[in-house]
């Protein structure tokens, strides 16, 4: 008689473990991505969101025929306060009649300005919402250099550029 073969079933120990070597290995390898991910998106939705704020400030300014002042507060807990007919403090939200922004700490970006008298970019309500140039530049924290910088013209009309995000010209 011939003997039978146990059909087995399920899987054996080290097989389980085999699969659990290669998951870790792929989850390993994937940490650094994620973050990487994560960081583009907490820079960009920042950007967009002043970007949106000065779109917002300039035509507030043409449609008031009053000025409207964007009020930067740089640093690690950075804030912006739009304000119509004078700057404001974005640290206390209601000096801001149009609305303010902040980022916290967690969010892992900083903010610095140049160009800017006393951090602040006004629109003028002549001559097609006409600003004050300069750069509001966005760092993430751990990186020397800017990512992202958003210059703002004499005309009002901001250019945004980046370094090492895709979507945005190269600084």
């Amino acid at each position: 008689m011939l003997l039978q073969r146990k059909q087995r079933i399920g899987i054996t120990l080290i097989e389980l473990l085999f699969v659990l070597a290669i998951v870790a290995i792929l989850v390993t390898l994937s940490v650094p991505l994620f973050t990487n991910f994560i960081q583009n998106y907490r820079l960009t939705s920042a950007a967009e969101d002043l970007l949106n704020s000065i779109a917002y400030a300039r035509s507030e300014s043409i449609k008031q025929s009053t000025p409207v002042y964007i009020s930067f507060n740089t640093g690690d807990t950075w804030c912006y306060g739009l304000n119509s007919g004078s700057s404001c403090d974005c640290t206390n939200p209601s000096s801001c009649n149009l609305g303010t922004t902040s980022y916290q700490v967690a969010q892992q970006l900083s903010l610095t300005t140049s160009g800017l008298t006393s951090n602040t970019l006004y629109f003028k309500s002549i001559h097609s919402g006409a600003s004050t140039s300069g750069n509001i530049t966005f760092t993430a924290y751990g990186q020397s250099a800017p990512l992202i910088t958003i210059s703002i013209s004499r005309l009002g009309n901001p250019q945004v550029c980046a370094t090492g995000i895709s979507g945005y010209t190269a600084c």
